[in-house]
């Protein structure tokens, strides 16, 4: 049998699922990070952030938000379906983009949001990121409901 899924092993299925779900959140952001690298090189500039700060990097709060909104959304309410995950990409991303906007009103001030095109780009930015999480949600939650939820199941049966 599979010693990862004994109940006496560690961590529960659902906490092992969320965490699973907060690297593959970090690994989607920091994958669309590289590609996005020229585009966010500016950012770090805007930022304040340090000119060797990796790009990379940008995905780490998509790192805690993505383990906390799957346990949220999808384990704690046992919601398997396309939907939870596609929210779950959702909530991510708009935490993610969230943060780094927050970042970026308090070494600025938030009257910089209003000043300009910065609302805009801040906006279409979110909305961007909004649409990705939701495409990037979707497959985990496939992965969930056809291996964790079998697994479980064979669990079970076999105690």
């Amino acid at each position: 049998m599979d010693d990862a899924l004994r109940p006496g092993s560690g961590l529960s299925s659902p906490r092992r699922w969320a965490l699973f779900a907060g690297v593959y959140a970090f690994v989607c952001g920091a994958f669309v990070a590289v590609l996005l690298s020229d585009v966010l090189r500016v950012f770090v500039d805007v930022a304040g952030l340090p000119s060797g700060f990796p790009i990379p990097l940008f995905a780490t709060p998509a790192l805690v938000a993505g383990t906390l909104c799957w346990w949220r959304v999808v384990e704690r309410r046992r919601a398997f379906g396309f939907r939870s995950g596609a929210a779950f990409g959702l909530v991510t991303a708009l935490c993610t983009g969230g943060l780094w906007t927050a970042w970026f009103a308090v070494r600025w001030g938030p009257e910089m949001l209003a000043a300009g095109p910065v609302l805009l780009i801040v906006g279409l930015t979110l909305a961007f990121a909004a649409v990705a999480g939701v495409f990037v949600g979707v497959p985990l939650a496939y992965v969930r409901r056809r291996i964790g939820v079998e697994s479980a199941a064979a669990t079970a049966n076999s105690l």
